[in-house]
């Protein structure tokens, strides 16, 4: 038996225990997930992808994708300016993440796999419209700036492939990045995954390897019974656990989405969905509404994906 010489000593024993328990809790809140990228096959040149089910802390299906950008040919494109382009008023058109995908097959960059990326404005809106929107961050799209930097997180691509994940504002360099996106906040960082609140939904996360080799996409669904969503911490450790050393919460909820261009789909739509979404912003999370659950899409301010200047 333990005897302490004073409630001062008490009182200190009693608060370690505390932070210690709170620091367990925190590290084992984001269900562990094996990222044996090594034996999966790749979907694509340089691309692989994982898709699992967690059941701890709570039932989420996660989908994540790593990028060599080293592969020969790859590069990384989004969405461009509308033709009414007027700076943080109307600076693209809302479209769905696999419409981007589907659009751009008719140009010499022919998206193969894409994910959401910056939030808009206004919101509400018709949510599978494609209006005219404003981009909440740094976005550019082929070396022209879509949107200007507003002090969020942003991924930096130069041509070369060179990525960065940093906060940028209006005195950042922008004259040598070929594509950036933007969003809400870093929730991984020098990987430690950063405190959030205890809110669940769909998220999407965009992450950087500590040498800047590899990029992440992460779709975690939400809104069901069979996948009630995350927090952004949990975003950011599952993000980790892939790899990443940095990542940025991008837009989340009814707008997470992952989609592909398959060539060998029998169909004569080759676009497919990878991830589950709700686009259209009702919740399933009854097992009788689970069963009334049809994927749907919404459209998006702007849409980050990967082509291939060399044929696949």
């Amino acid at each position: 038996m333990t005897f302490y010489s004073s409630p001062l000593s008490l009182i200190r024993f009693m608060l370690g225990f505390a932070l210690i328990l709170v620091v367990s809790t925190d590290r084992c809140s984001a269900q562990s997930v094996e990222f044996k990228w090594e034996q999966t096959e790749e979907m694509l040149p340089g691309v692989r992808l994982i898709s699992e089910l967690a059941t701890a802390p709570r039932s989420m299906k996660l989908h994540c994708v790593r990028i060599d950008l080293r592969t020969p040919g790859l590069g990384l494109d989004t969405t461009a300016r509308t033709g009414e382009w007027n700076e943080n008023k109307v600076e693209t058109i809302r479209q769905t993440t696999r419409d981007f995908v589907r659009s751009s097959q008719s140009g010499d960059r022919k998206i193969r796999l894409a994910i959401n990326a910056d939030a808009f404005s206004p919101w509400p809106a018709p949510w599978n419209q494609p209006t005219p929107t404003n981009l909440q961050g740094l976005a550019i799209c082929q070396g022209t700036v879509v949107s200007p930097a507003n002090g969020t997180p942003s991924l930096l691509i130069d041509a070369d492939n060179q990525a960065s994940i940093q906060i940028t504002t209006s005195g950042t360099p922008t004259a040598k990045i070929r594509t950036a996106v933007s969003g809400f906040g870093l929730c991984l960082s020098d990987g430690v995954a950063q405190p959030s609140g205890d809110d669940l939904h769909p998220r999407t996360g965009l992450g950087l390897s500590d040498d800047t080799r590899f990029l992440y996409f992460m779709i975690i669904d939400g809104r069901r019974k069979s996948s009630q969503g995350a927090t952004t911490r949990e975003l950011g450790e599952l993000l980790r656990q892939a790899g990443a050393d940095d990542a940025i919460n991008m837009d989340g909820g009814g707008s997470s989405t992952l989609a592909w261009w398959n060539d060998v789909a029998p169909e004569d739509d080759k676009c497919q969905l990878i991830n589950q979404p709700v686009g259209n912003g009702l919740r399933f999370e009854t097992p009788a509404a689970e069963q009334l659950y049809q994927p749907s899409e919404r459209a998006n301010g702007n849409n980050l994906g990967i082509y291939y200047s060399l044929a696949p």
